[in-house]
């Protein structure tokens, strides 16, 4: 039962480790969003706690995308789930911007920085979604 699953070039055992894995990570995700906004509640920074909870949905993003993408085995969902999941990954890029850009470096640099990346980010998902 090692036979790589049609779609994915991963093999069955790879594509449970990978969903399970993955699955962890959004729970521990989760748990880490929750952590974030807490500790920026707590310091009364509201732009803390935008920052934080862009960064913490686009991480539970991405590793619920992957989930999915790992886990389910039907090969045109695959690959619906496929593209899902390397989109997800252009929001983690510019989600994780999110928190230097509405942080510390807020401002006309923070904002020109912030628009850049997601605005990047955006054609990233839109290139995957109709390029590739």
């Amino acid at each position: 039962m090692n036979a790589v699953v049609l779609g994915s070039g991963y093999s069955f055992r790879e594509e449970v480790a990978n969903s399970v894995t993955h699955g962890l990570g959004v729970v521990l995700s989760v748990a880490g969003l929750v952590g974030l906004v807490i500790m920026a509640v707590r310091a009364g920074d509201r732009w803390m706690v935008v920052s934080m909870s862009i960064y913490g949905s686009c991480l539970i993003t991405m590793y619920l995308a992957s989930t999915l993408y790992h886990a389910i085995p039907a090969e045109k969902a695959k690959k619906v789930f496929k593209v899902l999941d390397h989109s997800a990954i252009y929001l983690l890029i510019a989600g994780t911007y999110t928190v230097f850009t509405l942080g510390p470096l807020r401002g006309a640099w923070g904002w020109s920085l912030f628009g850049t990346v997601w605005g990047l980010a955006i054609a990233g998902i839109v290139f995957k979604i109709f390029f590739t």
